[in-house]
């Protein structure tokens, strides 16, 4: 018998359908989120900012609002928001205005997460340095029960870190009509699927752009993250793969 027969795939599919969030606390680790902007509904209840001086350690220090200067972190917030309107969302500021990220200040950012206990994290971003010390902390998260759902490296080939960690919910990207359609593969390092082909959402200016890319992907499987643990408030990295294989639509 094939394990994906014993599971009550309708019950699950209304769980996911009808979740919208709530209860459910999701951290974003990018480039700020523009948090007062009318289309996130006040959705952000959190904003912060990893500094580093010179050679000091990287810390992580609270914002009265959030920012986001390239546009990235706030697209993502919002595509998290459009599939699960009713969960928080808690902003921490990795990436600077050039688009770039330092591998402590991720790390920094990560155990800081950990450490607010947060049910989600959603990571469009990565890094190829510093594997000890991220799967370390990837494996201490994981046996909190936090989620971690990151995209894979937009060039083809290459897969990058934390996405290629076993305990992460990987994330490609490719074009689906339907806002709640995905892939799930069993047998690959990154196994899931979603849209992350012209997708809208609007900029920290107020206007509205087309994002491509697996980093407009990966939110969208935070989305569907938050759906289930609405419903599942105890569900397991582990559980959540095997839900976004049983509702696979490559089925």
């Amino acid at each position: 018998m094939d394990f994906d027969e014993v599971i009550d795939r309708e019950r699950l599919r209304r769980c996911f359908e009808t979740g919208t969030g709530k209860g459910v606390k999701i951290g974003v680790l990018d480039s700020g989120v523009q948090s007062d902007l009318p289309e996130l509904e006040g959705c952000v209840k959190g904003c912060y900012e990893v500094i580093q001086k010179g050679r000091s350690a990287p810390q992580v220090v609270p914002l009265d609002r959030g920012y986001d200067v390239i546009e990235h972190g706030t697209a993502c917030a919002h595509i998290i928001h459009q599939l699960a309107p009713d969960a928080e969302l808690y902003s921490v500021r990795v990436i600077g205005s050039t688009h770039n990220s330092t591998s402590l200040k991720l790390l920094e950012a990560l155990d800081f997460a950990i450490k607010q206990k947060w049910d989600i994290l959603n990571l469009s971003l990565g890094t190829e340095s510093q594997f000890a010390e991220l799967a370390t902390l990837a494996d201490d998260a994981y046996y909190q029960g936090m989620i971690w759902i990151a995209a894979k490296d937009n060039k083809r080939h290459k897969i990058g870190y934390p996405a290629g960690l076993s305990s992460v919910v990987a994330v490609d990207m490719d074009y689906f009509d339907d806002s709640l359609a995905f892939r799930f593969h069993t047998n690959r390092v990154i196994e899931t699927e979603a849209n992350g082909v012209y997708v809208d959402a609007p900029t920290p200016s107020g206007g509205w752009q087309q994002f491509t890319g697996t980093s407009f992907a990966c939110p969208q499987v935070s989305g569907f993250a938050a759906r289930l643990r609405e419903h599942f408030p105890a569900m397991t990295p582990f559980e959540l793969k095997t839900a976004l294989s049983a509702l696979r639509s490559n089925r």
